[in-house]
């Protein structure tokens, strides 16, 4: 992960928002990142060492939250295309078995926002 763009962000900052096409996915590498969904309200928070923005993953991803910074948040991030091209080393089969979940998880929000 030395080669990903490092990302400062100050408190309230919004790295993305509901509806936006996911072009990157986010390691968290100081701070918390809270999601949020699309009536304002945060449904869940990303901390230290955890990731968000999984949707970057998925062939023209769509964000199903908004994300904001909760203080100084240091994050790397990296583009759709590079993780494709990531877990595509790794195994083709984890490709499709993380899009699966990924459409499944969005799905979900779906159902969660109505």
């Amino acid at each position: 992960m030395d080669n990903f763009e490092v990302q400062t962000l100050e408190d309230g900052d919004v790295i993305f928002k509901v509806g936006d096409l996911a072009q990157h996915l986010y390691f968290i590498e100081k701070g918390v990142v809270e999601l949020i969904d699309l009536q304002g309200k945060v449904f869940a928070s990303a901390n230290t060492g955890q990731s968000f923005g999984e949707a970057a993953i998925l062939p023209d991803g769509i964000r199903s939250a908004t994300a904001r910074a909760k203080g100084k948040v240091i994050c790397k991030r990296i583009s759709a295309t590079q993780a494709s091209e990531i877990l595509l080393a790794q195994s083709p089969l984890l490709v499709t078995v993380l899009e699966a979940l990924l459409l499944q998880q969005s799905m979900n929000n779906v159902l969660r926002n109505h």
